[in-house]
């Protein structure tokens, strides 16, 4: 069996680059570490923390409704703090604010491209 560690990275496709880029550099203090142009010839950009997560973004108008994901999960190391960064940003919180789970807390936001962002309290939700 695989043992699986953490999430290495999400790869997908963003109207927008350099929007995308802003949202996720602003929301969680990624960097960049890789651009350029891919093989099917569309801009990408490799963004992420180091040795914790990375986002492999593809500009590709036409593709995003071809491919897409229902959300990807982040756990985050102090709720509060974020939810509160959030506000500061003037994201939209969905689904009316919080959602309480069995054994976390979680938010939900989405991306420039609606991909949509969970935010958890408890790294597998406490599982």
């Amino acid at each position: 069996m695989i043992q699986v560690t953490n999430i290495d990275h999400l790869n997908f496709y963003v109207r927008n680059l350099e929007e995308s880029k802003s949202f996720y550099k602003r929301l969680f203090g990624m960097e960049s570490f890789e651009e350029g142009v891919s093989s099917s010839g569309n801009l990408y950009s490799i963004i992420g923390i180091s040795k914790k997560i990375f986002l492999c973004l593809y500009e590709g108008a036409k593709k995003i409704n071809e491919k897409k994901f229902n959300h990807f999960g982040v756990h985050v190391e102090n709720f509060d703090q974020t939810l509160e960064a959030i506000k500061e940003n003037n994201i939209k919180i969905l689904y009316g604010g919080q959602i309480h789970h069995q054994n976390s807390r979680s938010l939900y936001v989405s991306d420039p491209d609606g991909n949509e962002i969970e935010l958890s309290e408890n790294f597998g939700g406490g599982l």
